[in-house]
């Protein structure tokens, strides 16, 4: 009957316990990577997300204006943008694509004030007819050497002289 361990039971436990443990370590730090990339994909899909309703905002705006009889179209300011456009979340129009990346101020994602974020974020309007706008929005942002993006689109219609 033995009444100790020998020196290669220890060894052997030792071993197993390391390794046991360094995979937990590597399945922490793959976690907390992912996790942030993963933050970095949400941002990006609410910031495509906020584009859309933008340029949705800005042609609401105009079918009031209509509505209430001060004329204009119902695409006002949004036929500029094939090429692509920048917009922040309180425009009340559509300027030109800006590359640099938004800044983000007091929570809002901003062009004009704040601190520098990892996004850029690009409109761009097709006229496919004269009552629908094809918008998309392109979120860009470089996440550990990678280049990631979100496309978010939607098709707009001038729903105040549609008929059924």
């Amino acid at each position: 009957m033995k009444k100790g361990f020998t020196l290669i039971e220890v060894l052997a436990a030792m071993f197993i316990m390391l390794m046991g443990t360094l995979g937990v370590f590597g399945l922490i730090s793959r976690t907390v990577t992912f996790n942030s990339s993963v933050n970095s994909q949400l941002v990006a899909s609410y910031l495509a997300q906020e584009g859309l309703e933008i340029v949705r905002n800005i042609r609401d705006a105009n079918l009031l204006t209509i509505h209430k009889g001060a004329g204009g179209e119902w695409n006002d300011g949004l036929t500029s943008c094939s090429s692509g456009c920048g917009a922040d979340y309180n425009d009340t129009v559509l300027g030109g694509f800006q590359s640099t990346p938004l800044k983000l101020d007091n929570g809002f994602y901003t062009y004009d004030a704040g601190t520098d974020t990892i996004f850029t974020r690009e409109i761009i309007i097709d006229s496919a007819t004269t009552d629908l706008l094809e918008v998309s929005v392109d979120v860009r942002w470089v996440d550990k050497g990678n280049a990631r993006h979100v496309l978010g689109a939607t098709e707009l219609y001038n729903w105040l002289t549609l008929s059924p």
